[in-house]
């Protein structure tokens, strides 16, 4: 007999297989299918993660919400992680919880690259330079 604890993360299993990385990149890429219209890409696509409804290829990253005083003030991203992408979403996750707390974008990946500051050891954006650039999507959605 399998017990209801066994049952849950079965159900948990079967619903994040199609996702890369952790549970906290499922929530933030589930957030983005339900709330922008996202159609997935397939597991290991590498540069995006979906396909918005006006044609743009998305990527999301996710990051903990409040972890410290840099999640809050940078996004690490690396020009191979958004290679194919036209645009970027980040979401901020409570890794307690697993809940959406704050979503930035989807901006254009381009203007990013016009914000952001590298560094040596690799490439950080500002969120406040990010937070002023204009939605890439047909329409936000805010929590």
């Amino acid at each position: 007999m399998t017990s209801a604890r066994l049952r849950e993360i079965e159900k948990a299993h079967h619903l994040l297989k199609d996702y890369d990385g952790s549970t906290v990149t499922a929530v933030a890429e589930i957030w983005a299918e339900e709330n922008l219209g996202m159609r997935k890409a397939e597991k290991g696509t590498e540069g995006y993660d979906g396909t918005l409804p006006n044609g743009r290829r998305l990527e999301v990253k996710s990051t903990k919400h409040g972890a410290h005083s840099d999640s809050g003030t940078y996004i690490p991203l690396s020009p191979s992680q958004i290679q194919y992408a036209d645009c970027v979403l980040i979401v901020f996750v409570d890794y307690d919880s697993c809940r959406v707390k704050r979503t930035i974008g989807p901006v254009s990946k381009d203007e990013i690259e016009r914000v952001g500051r590298p560094s040596k050891h690799e490439t950080r954006y500002h969120i406040s330079d990010i937070l002023k650039l204009p939605s890439a999507c047909d329409s936000d959605v805010k929590l």
